[in-house]
């Protein structure tokens, strides 16, 4: 299934995507400027009030990318990789491949979007004191020192997992020194107040204040779905913490030469490897790469006979690789990060056997029901 989001720009090695979602936002959002600008300002032409609006939904946007940065730029600083921000129709979120390893690392980098956005937003209102509140950049300067004071206050609300929720689990993180024991708290608490989100849009609604009432209930359901989803990857991972990669890995895996021309591959490997992965290494067993059916799918079938494998494969140098002794979570977050379902296990030089998702997933689910058992 193609992938639904799209890449805009790329800044300090930090990829912005946007989900198709978030253009429903945007245009929500030049609708309702369109009205308010109209509303608050008779004096001002139609195409004045329509550049306003997209002048402003522009520098929202913009906004929502620098809350989103400061959070990336605050975890590369305490060592944490970020490959990815993604936008869609909820605000955004910067993808971190792990959880912090410390408290107050997870403090800083939770705080750092909302003091960004409190920031651009005494910038904002303060620039909207230097002239009349109806000159248009005036206006615009008030609405948006105005939205970005409520992203951070609403951020703030300790609804894991936003912001102020991981603030939270930071909190007790540090007071505790359980990791686990303070996201079940955290998510607890995100529960609670995603509950109390949705009764208050839901009476809203009723209240007579439509689609208002809606969109808060509609907030309060996804973040009850982010709280529960949180902690299931943190129960993942509690599970997973005492296994290491030699615990599953397998030394049987099915490797190619890189001279094989894809029609050989396809027809003699791929469906003995399931049409997994293969990894591609030459007579001296160093490895080169790895190859996929997948990786197959820019190059014309008329052309597989004439076309080697080496052309294909994703070379070592872009090639994610595991140790015997790193834990079994690492090793599902490097399967993620390269959208594979198995890694070469690598040690020194040598290759020592192949780790795949399926059977770690299947001793997850063996231990969660051991566990819910008991």
């Amino acid at each position: 299934m193609p992938s639904r989001n799209r890449r805009l720009v790329k800044v300090f090695g930090i990829e912005i995507r946007f989900h198709i979602s978030w253009l429903i936002i945007l245009i929500l959002i030049a609708l309702s400027l369109s009205e308010y600008f109209r509303g608050t300002n008779p004096g001002w032409s139609m195409p004045l009030v329509w550049g306003m609006a997209l002048l402003t939904t522009v520098l929202f946007f913009v906004s929502v990318i620098l809350h989103e940065l400061a959070h990336s730029l605050t975890a590369l600083h305490r060592g944490l990789p970020v490959h990815t921000i993604t936008l869609f129709v909820l605000g955004g979120v910067s993808e971190l491949p792990r959880e912090p390893e410390q408290a107050s690392t997870e403090f800083w980098v939770s705080i750092a979007g909302p003091a960004t956005s409190v920031v651009l937003g005494a910038i904002f209102l303060a620039l909207s004191r230097l002239g009349d509140p109806h000159q248009p950049l005036v206006a615009l300067a008030w609405w948006l020192g105005s939205i970005n004071l409520l992203l951070a206050v609403f951020n703030l609300l300790p609804g894991f997992p936003l912001d102020g929720g991981r603030i939270l689990r930071a909190i007790i993180w540090l007071s505790n020194h359980d990791f686990v024991k303070a996201t079940l708290w955290a998510t607890r608490v995100g529960k609670g107040v995603a509950v109390l989100l949705i009764a208050g849009g839901i009476l809203e609604f009723f209240s007579g204040r439509g689609l208002g009432g809606l969109w808060l209930a509609f907030i309060g359901w996804f973040l009850l779905s982010a709280a529960e989803q949180s902690w299931r990857q943190t129960e993942m991972r509690d599970a997973l913490a005492n296994y290491v990669v030699s615990d599953l890995s397998t030394p049987f895996y099915s490797r190619v030469p890189p001279t094989m021309t894809l029609d050989e591959y396809f027809n003699q490997t791929a469906e003995r490897a399931h049409y997994g992965s293969s990894l591609v290494m030459d007579e001296d067993d160093h490895l080169l790469g790895m190859i996929a059916p997948v990786d197959l799918r820019h190059v014309p079938r008329t052309q597989w006979g004439q076309t080697r494998v080496a052309e294909v494969m994703v070379p070592r140098e872009r090639l994610r690789t595991v140790q015997s002794t790193e834990g079994l979570p690492r090793a599902l977050e490097e399967m993620a990060l390269q959208n594979v379902s198995q890694l070469p296990v690598v040690d020194t030089v040598a290759v020592r056997g192949v780790i795949q998702r399926d059977r770690i997933l299947h001793l997850l689910q063996s231990h969660l029901s051991m566990r819910n058992q008991t």
